[in-house]
């Protein structure tokens, strides 16, 4: 009996990479409220308000991660010639 056929990672790198991006809006939704907001900067003040400033790095790695993965999407999927 032979194994199970893998499928090709190729529809999963894309569907991790739409995750990271909204993974990352949120972090950067949640950034922007907690920095540029009254609401936020009285919820976050002080030294809690590195906890708005981080997501927002997060959501920058988030989209760095997804555009990395979306590149090597397609460097598998390019023409060979």
């Amino acid at each position: 009996m032979r194994p199970a056929q893998v499928p090709s990672g190729r529809p999963l790198l894309v569907g991790v990479a739409i995750a990271l991006v909204a993974v990352a809006l949120a972090l950067a939704a949640f950034c922007w409220w907690g920095l540029f907001t009254a609401a936020g900067r009285r919820a976050y003040d002080e030294m809690a308000g590195m906890i708005p400033y981080f997501a927002g790095i997060g959501a920058v790695f988030a989209l760095l991660i997804a555009a990395v993965l979306l590149a090597i999407r397609w460097w598998l999927l390019r023409p060979r010639a």
